[in-house]
C-alpha cells in the first residue's frame, strides 16, 4: 500500500491539509483574543452610556427595526454609530472570518469522513485509515483541534462579547 502521507495519496493529503488548517485557525483565534476591543465588554458606566444604544446582543435579531429606528431618531447617535463602524469594522471582520473558519473546518472534516464512507478515496475507508499509524494520528488530531478551537473561543472570548461583535459585524456589513 502507498505511504499514507505521500504526495500522490489524496486521502492522506486531504486530512493533512485539514489538520494544518486547524492549527492555523487556533493560532489566529489566540492572536485575536488579545485584541478584543474593550468597548465590547461594556464594563464601565461611561462605555455603557456612550455605546449601549449601538452595541447590541442577539436580541437585536428579534426586532432590528426597533434598534434602527432608535438610531435614525437621533443624529448624534448616527454619528457615533458611523464613527464606531469606521474604527472597528476591520477587527470585527477578522473575528467574523475566524469564527467562520471554525465552522468551515468542521464542515470540511465531516465532508472528509463522508467521502471516506462513500468510497471517494479509492482503496481507503475509515477502517483502513485508522489501521494506518499516520492516518489514526491525523484523524484524532483533527477532532482534537476542533475541540481546542471551541475551548479557546469559550475561554478567551466571553459569550456576551462574541454576541456583540457578531451583531455589530452583521449590522455594518
Amino acid at each position: 500500500m502507498v505511504d499514507f502521507l505521500a504526495e500522490n495519496n489524496l486521502c492522506g493529503q486531504a486530512v493533512l491539509r485539514i489538520v494544518s488548517r486547524g492549527n492555523a485557525i487556533i493560532a489566529e483565534l489566540l492572536r485575536l483574543s488579545e485584541f478584543i476591543p474593550a468597548v465590547f465588554r461594556l464594563k464601565d458606566k461611561s462605555d455603557q452610556q456612550k455605546y449601549g444604544d449601538i452595541i447590541c446582543d442577539f436580541s437585536y435579531f428579534k426586532g432590528p427595526e426597533y434598534y434602527d429606528s432608535k438610531l435614525e431618531a437621533k443624529p448624534d447617535l448616527q454619528d457615533l454609530d458611523d464613527e464606531f463602524r469606521e474604527n472597528n469594522l476591520e477587527i470585527l471582520s477578522r473575528f467574523y472570518l475566524a469564527f467562520e473558519s471554525v465552522h468551515k473546518y468542521i464542515v470540511d472534516l465531516i465532508r472528509y469522513l463522508d467521502d471516506l464512507y462513500e468510497g471517494v478515496y479509492i482503496q481507503q475507508t475509515l477502517e483502513t485509515v485508522l489501521l494506518n499509524e499516520d492516518g489514526k494520528q491525523l484523524l484524532c488530531e483533527a477532532l482534537y483541534l476542533y475541540g481546542v478551537m471551541l475551548l479557546v473561543i469559550d475561554q478567551k472570548m466571553e459569550g456576551e462579547v462574541r454576541e456583540r461583535m457578531l451583531v455589530s459585524y452583521y449590522r455594518y456589513r
